[in-house]
C-alpha cells in the first residue's frame, strides 16, 4: 500500500484499517440495468462515505476537496486516479441510498455477529 500511495499520514492509515476491516464495498450492490448513463462505482462512493467519518470532514464538499488533492485518499477509496472526482450530486445520491438501505447499521450488525456472536456484554 505505501508503495502505490505513499507514505500514509496517521488518519490515513487509520482509514485503511477501517476500511479493511469493515469491507463496507461487500455491502454494496448495485445492478445497473443498461438504462442511461452507467453510474459510478458504488464502492468507491462507500469507502468516501467511511473516510468522511473517520477524516471528520463535516461536508460532502469537503470531503470532494481533499478527493480532488489528496492522491492517497482517492486511491485509498477506490476511485480511477485517471478520472475527475464525482460531483456532489452523484456523492448526494449514493449517500442518500446507503441511508435508504440502512448501509452503515447492516455493516454494524454483521461486524457483531461476526466478532462478538452470542456472547453478552
Amino acid at each position: 500500500m505505501k508503495q502505490e500511495c505513499g507514505a500514509l499520514t496517521p488518519k490515513l492509515e487509520k482509514l485503511v484499517h477501517i476500511l479493511d476491516w469493515v469491507r463496507i464495498e461487500e455491502w454494496t450492490v448495485h445492478a445497473w440495468q443498461g438504462i442511461g448513463r452507467k453510474p459510478h462505482d458504488r464502492s468507491a462512493l462507500a469507502n468516501a462515505f467511511v473516510a468522511k467519518a473517520v477524516l471528520g470532514l463535516a461536508t460532502t464538499r469537503a470531503l470532494i476537496e481533499r478527493l480532488a488533492m489528496d492522491r492517497s485518499l482517492k486511491r485509498l477509496c477506490g476511485f480511477s486516479m485517471t478520472k475527475v472526482v464525482p460531483d456532489e450530486a452523484t456523492f448526494s445520491r449514493a449517500f442518500a441510498e446507503f441511508a435508504q438501505a440502512k448501509l452503515a447499521e447492516r455493516v454494524h450488525e454483521a461486524l457483531v455477529k461476526d466478532h462478538l456472536g452470542g456472547a453478552l456484554i
